[in-house]
């Protein structure tokens, strides 16, 4: 083999070598790379979703009811259901009794019911849900068209998007309006006057119970924002 045909070919093995090395460095930044960016996106959607978990208050929230309303939950077969004197009433007392207990940040009320709603004087049958101040910082406020609530005692409403879409065809345009929330109230009725009976003491004995009737209300509410996701 002559001097020549050696240099050529310890020059393409060379060249050879070099692409190869190459190559390889290549495939493994690539792969270091791609496990960079799967690392990465897996942690930042594993903080996602534990902070929309965090936010939505499952974890952090309790719900409390009456023990005549639990239908039988964690209580033991023999042992006969609550009379509803035994079920301490939820009233503004326990609220308080429940806020002085330790770890607790907040007691509210759950309100959630159906009704109807007057707009454009079309009445729109909804489920309204009453939320706290603190819900502002819930994940479904996140990107809010408007504002939230001023405060506690304001005559307003935020919307769903898909029911503010039943009110117009363009949501936004509804921001500032006022619209009519009727909703039922109950009221106790006077207990009735005593009547003179000459019946048995058994009767007699018996004292006056006073009922309640139900009379339909009406709220004027301005919508201050519109949301694309339902409150928890």
């Amino acid at each position: 083999m002559k001097a020549g045909d050696l240099t050529e070919l310890a020059v393409r093995n060379l060249r050879e070598a070099v692409l190869r090395n190459s190559l390889t460095t290549l495939g493994v930044a690539v792969g270091v790379a791609s496990l960079v960016a799967m690392l990465s996106l897996g942690v930042g959607l594993q903080q996602l979703a534990s902070q929309r978990l965090e936010r939505s208050g499952l974890f952090n929230a309790i719900f409390v009811a009456p023990r005549s309303e639990m239908h039988g939950f964690g209580r033991r077969r023999e042992e006969p259901p609550p009379t509803p004197g035994e079920s301490k009433p939820l009233d503004q007392a326990a609220r308080e009794e429940i806020q002085k207990l330790p770890n607790v940040i907040e007691v509210y009320p759950q309100v959630r019911f159906m009704t109807e709603v007057r707009y454009g004087g079309n009445p729109f049958p909804v489920m309204v849900a009453g939320v706290p101040q603190s819900a502002s910082t819930d994940g479904a406020f996140d990107g809010m068209q408007g504002k939230f609530f001023t405060g506690v005692d304001a005559d307003e409403a935020i919307l769903q998007i898909e029911f503010a879409k039943d009110l117009s065809k363009t949501p936004s345009s509804l921001l500032g309006q006022d619209l009519v929330l009727r909703y039922p109230e109950r009221q106790p009725l006077p207990a009735p006057a005593e009547k003179k009976s000459t019946q048995a003491n058994a009767d007699s004995d018996s004292s006056p119970m006073a009922g309640f009737t139900v009379v339909l209300r009406e709220k004027k509410l301005r919508i201050v924002g519109i949301i694309s996701t339902e409150p928890m």
